[in-house]
Formats: structure tokens, C-alpha cells, sequence
């Protein structure tokens, strides 16, 4: 059990490092004149195919799952692939950077309550305490970075969804890969099958909306200014994205997701902001602040004592989960 959560651990960690290098290799394609739809486009289709054609050689088979639950791959492509990242840059457009992430951070928390009113049983207590560290520190970390908050019934709504597609995709994620409590893998999709399908979903959905002209998608083809490396052709910083940010991305959390647990996964992936620091401080020289520095301490306290909180939901006797704990039923 100890191992098995130290690699999920990890693999949880890398998943939210990738995730944190689409905001400084994004943002040099928006200050080249590319809209915020169209990097989510060109992410998207990249990541897709980046993740299709091996699957399509490798691994038919595991693709063929994706026709055990298509209501669980469509949720999926839609809320935790399109809404989060269309949703937070919209946001962005008309609110503080600073509140719009502190509002899709909140997503952890709307794990845990739903987790409480899909099976009746509250967190525990070192659960709860743990998740208001690991908040706490997010505050710091987010709110140390910019001195306005300026927020707008627009920009709130987009944050919200934003929050929701995050959720979605912490929760999600178990529901269509995890087997039932008799162990009956027959509606469950495959892993890896889950996150192509996911962003195949992403990439097709996106595209339909920006031909009937619903999502303004505005790309160049002109050089880049990468931060430290120089000037770059679009393409790098649009592969980087693509590939890493959003395949290995999405692919190793839902990995984690079924090694750890969504509660875990989700107070895990606060270790985008750290990374997003950290990658910024690299690339851009954005150094971080002694408040920034305190509040990455405190979420990695806040996870370790989520982590601890919910190793003791398992009962020491018989070692079953509680229910609490339970993979839930897939969606469809």
C-alpha cells in the first residue's frame, strides 16, 4: 500500500509539473497575437494526436473500451479537458488572474464535498485540517504574485466553470476507469483510452464551436519570444504545450487519479501553482517570494496530512476501504 501511494504520489507530481508549464510557454504565444482559444485549439489537437497514433498501434484494443461508457468519455472530454482550460482563460479576460486561480484551486474542496453527499460520510477530521493548510497556502502562494483582485459577475462565472471542469476532472477520471465494488470490470474504460478519448472529444468540440464562430480562434505563424531562450518559432513553445503540458498531463493524472485517489490527486495537483513558479522563475526570472515560498510549505503540509487522513479510513483489521473511499460506479 505505502509503495503503491509513493508512486502514485509521483506519478501525481508529474502530472501537475507538466500541467504547470502551459502558462509560461502559453503565455509567449498570446504576447505573439494568439487568442486564448486558439492555444487551447492547437494544445489540444497536438496532445491528441501525440496520444492517438501510439494507441492506434499499440493499443486497439484498450481504445476499444471507450465503448463501454461514451457518456463517461463525452463528460469527460468536455468538462475536464475543454471547460477548465477554455473556462480559466476566459476568466482571465475579465478578472484578476490572482481570483480566477484561486477559484479553480478550490476544486479539491468540491471534491471532498462531493465525496461527503455521494456517500453520506463527512471527511475526517485530519482530512479537513489538512485541506485548509494546503488552502491556506495556496492563498499565499497565488495572492503573493499580484496586487489587484478585481472581479466581474463575467469573470466570476467563467472561474466557477473553470472550478467545475477541475472537479470533473479529478472525479471523472476514477468513475470511468475504476472497477465496482464486485470488482466487475465490464463498463470500466481503460486508462490511457479515457485520456485520448478525452482529448479527441476536446479537440473535435472546440473546433465545431470555432467554425460556427462561437469561439474566436485567432493563431500566427509569426517567431516567439521564450522567456531566457530567445526568439523560437511558434511551433516550440505550441509542441511543449501540446505534448507535455496537455498529453503527458492528462495521461499521468488519471494514472494517479486510480493509484491515490481522487482526494489525494486533486490536493496533489496544487503542485501546478509550485511548478508554474518554479518554471516561471527559470524561464521568465518571475523569482518567488519569501510569502510564495511559505505558502508551497504549507500546501505540501496540507497534502501530507490529507494523504494521512485518508491512509486511516482503511481499516486496520480487515484492510477495506471505507466507504467514503469506494470507487463510485460509472457514469454510464
Amino acid at each position: 500500500m505505502g509503495s503503491g501511494i509513493g508512486r502514485g504520489i509521483a506519478v501525481a507530481l508529474i502530472s501537475g509539473f507538466a500541467f504547470a508549464m502551459s502558462g509560461p510557454f502559453g503565455k509567449p504565444l498570446l504576447e505573439a497575437g494568439w487568442s486564448p482559444a486558439g492555444v487551447v485549439l492547437v494544445r489540444l489537437w497536438i496532445a491528441a494526436l501525440v496520444t492517438l497514433i501510439p494507441m492506434l498501434v499499440f493499443g486497439r484494443d484498450r481504445l476499444a473500451t471507450l465503448r463501454r461508457a461514451p457518456f463517461t468519455v463525452l463528460a469527460y472530454g468536455l468538462l475536464a479537458v475543454v471547460a477548465v482550460q477554455l473556462a480559466y482563460f476566459n476568466a482571465i479576460a475579465h478578472m484578476s488572474v490572482t481570483v480566477a486561480l484561486l477559484i479553480e484551486f478550490s476544486a479539491p474542496l468540491l471534491v471532498l464535498l462531493y465525496l461527503w453527499g455521494r456517500f453520506g460520510r463527512r471527511p475526517s477530521l485530519r482530512t479537513t485540517i489538512g485541506a485548509a493548510i494546503a488552502v491556506v497556502g495556496l492563498v499565499a502562494v497565488v495572492c503573493a504574485a499580484s496586487g489587484g483582485a478585481a472581479v466581474s459577475p463575467t469573470g466570476l462565472a467563467w472561474a466557477i466553470l473553470s472550478l467545475i471542469g477541475l472537479a470533473a476532472y479529478f472525479l471523472l477520471a476514477e468513475d470511468g476507469t475504476t472497477a465496482d465494488e464486485a470488482g466487475t470490470e465490464a463498463q470500466t474504460v481503460d486508462q490511457l483510452a479515457l485520456a485520448v478519448g478525452g482529448l479527441l472529444v476536446g479537440a473535435i468540440t472546440l473546433s465545431l464551436t470555432a467554425l460556427a464562430g462561437l469561439t474566436p480562434v485567432r493563431v500566427t505563424t509569426v517567431p516567439v519570444v521564450l522567456g531566457n531562450i530567445g526568439t523560437v518559432p511558434w511551433w516550440v513553445p505550441a509542441v511543449v504545450i501540446g505534448a507535455i503540458a496537455t498529453g503527458l498531463a492528462y495521461v499521468a493524472g488519471i494514472i494517479a487519479i486510480n493509484m491515490v485517489g481522487p482526494t489525494i490527486a486533486s490536493f496533489l495537483g496544487f503542485s501546478e501553482v509550485i511548478g508554474a513558479g518554479v518554471v516561471a522563475w527559470l524561464l521568465l526570472d518571475e523569482s518567488l517570494t519569501p510569502l510564495q515560498i511559505v505558502g508551497a510549505v504549507a500546501i505540501v503540509i496540507g497534502i501530507i496530512v490529507v494523504k494521512q487522513g485518508e491512509r486511516r479510513r482503511i481499516s486496520p483489521e480487515s484492510g477495506a476501504l471505507d466507504p467514503a473511499m469506494v470507487p463510485s460506479v460509472p457514469l454510464s
